[in-house]
């Protein structure tokens, strides 16, 4: 645990974030303004400094630069609804970390001073690291599993991360994408700069170009000046989450900002130089959707210099074990309960379930059987119904295991057969996953590419069609 000190003047914000990390542990300094903080850091000098950009009596950075020495000034998050390119150029300078953009969850703040606590920890500079294990181990210890598909990824990782390279990051919802990206960030040399987050799914169609590159003020009735991500990520690394779902119309600008590593802010003429290190992440094919026209090939280029693909949780259930312990720790730890054990069903019944919200979708349901079990050993009976429902007919895509059919008394041309039964199994699977080839081929246990040869051979060209316009 870490002491904090909040700098905010909006009483009801600051009183919520001194309770909500007082019960988190963590010692706590409340300021309501910027002269209050100086005094503050004058007798002591925090693990963490929370702060506001604009209060009453000046701006929240001032009180950093109260601390005159740099190496001792204290890290920094900021939160704020609105920021200029000058306030942002000036905290990049002052060992800020994060940017928390108002409003912000309480969940999203754990997360900024848990990756403060796992960069001050680490070296200024990235370590050179001996092995794949030792990576993983030192960035991301969340990604437990050691399954070939994983340990795969980890090694790919641990020998590019340290360039500047741009790289995609695809995988279904809930395999860790962003614990990817944060990894990335984290061993490369831009560790102690701001990781900045786009969901750009979540963002409007017509406010994604100024979430993106800030806009000036004016540039629209009511609007002030503000900074957009780039900016706010200037030095660091920003993640592109969901990077499929981004307007046509704004990828040929994003591609700009790529290209010349530049930027223009809505409303104003002159471009900005911003030095960032972009991570993309999507559970689409954007091969796909290249070929749709929903996708700027160009843009696909630029994006995938290193491509990283995350195996589902259904293709590894040898690794559920470890993350069930895993998970069950950190939820007992976070909800003080004391659930010490899970009886041997539940795990077989776990083990055995296909998890199509993967990591995410594991967590989620044990921590309502945590929360109504509180302590003791986890039972059948605290799993959701749908879990217990689905983990049988779940269970034998997942170990491999089919039904042997009855051998004809007078034979059977077996090639033909395992032709028939192939046929099946892919038809199958494209079915499944309407269409989705790279999923199909994760059902499968093939390489996506190994799908369309096999596909392109049957001359099912009329069922891809078919299956990818549903």
């Amino acid at each position: 645990m870490v002491t904090v000190l909040i700098l905010e003047d909006e009483p009801a914000l600051r009183s919520g974030l001194e309770r909500h990390l007082t019960r988190r542990g963590h010692s706590v300094v409340a300021c309501g303004a910027v002269h209050e903080a100086i005094a503050a850091l004058e007798k002591s000098l925090p693990d963490v400094v929370l702060t506001d950009l604009w209060l009453p009596d000046g701006n929240g950075l001032d009180a950093l630069r109260s601390v005159t020495d740099p190496a001792r000034r204290p890290p920094t998050i900021v939160m704020t609804g609105e920021a200029t390119v000058d306030t942002a150029v000036a905290a990049a300078r002052l060992r800020v970390h994060d940017y928390l953009l108002k409003p912000f969850s309480m969940e999203a703040l754990d997360t900024a001073i848990a990756r403060i606590g796992a960069v001050t920890q680490a070296a200024p500079a990235p370590a050179v690291v001996g092995s794949t294990a030792a990576w993983r181990d030192q960035y991301a210890p969340e990604m437990v599993g050691e399954s070939p598909a994983l340990h795969t990824v980890f090694s790919v990782l641990s020998r590019v991360t340290t360039s500047d390279c741009s790289i995609l990051v695809q995988g279904e919802t809930g395999t860790g994408k962003e614990l990817v990206a944060r990894a990335i960030h984290a061993s490369s040399g831009r560790g102690a700069k701001p990781f900045v987050a786009v969901n750009c799914a979540a963002v409007p169609e017509n406010l994604m170009e100024s979430e993106l590159f800030g806009h000036s003020k004016g540039a629209y009735t009511g609007a002030d000046k503000r900074v957009g991500r780039f900016m706010a990520a200037d030095g660091g690394t920003l993640f592109l989450d969901e990077i499929g779902e981004m307007p046509l119309a704004l990828q040929s600008k994003l591609l700009r900002a790529l290209q010349e590593k530049q930027i223009t802010p809505l409303g104003e003429n002159k471009t900005i130089d911003v030095d960032v290190r972009v991570v993309a992440a999507t559970h689409r094919d954007l091969d796909e959707l290249v070929t749709e026209g929903l996708f700027r090939e160009d843009l696909l280029y630029r994006l995938d210099v290193i491509r990283v693909e995350l195996p589902p949780l259904r293709q590894r259930p040898k690794d559920v074990k470890r993350l069930v312990e895993r998970l069950l720790g950190e939820i007992n730890a976070r909800r003080k309960t004391q659930v010490t054990g899970i009886d041997p069903a539940v795990m077989e019944t776990l083990e055995g379930y296909a998890w199509p919200g993967n990591v995410r979708q594991l967590l989620n349901v044990l921590e309502r059987a945590v929360l109504l079990r509180s302590q003791g050993n986890l039972e059948l009976g605290d799993l959701p119904t749908r879990i217990l429902d689905k983990a049988a007919a779940s269970a034998p895509a997942a170990t491999g295991a089919f039904a042997v059919p009855t051998l004809p008394e007078d034979g059977v041309d077996l090639r033909e057969a395992v032709e028939r039964f192939e046929d099946a199994l892919i038809e199958q699977a494209l079915q499944r996953t309407e269409g989705n080839k790279n999923r199909a081929a994760g059902l499968l246990r093939l390489s996506r590419s190994t799908l369309v040869e096999k596909l392109r051979k049957r001359g099912w060209g009329g069922l891809e069609a078919r299956n990818r316009d549903d």
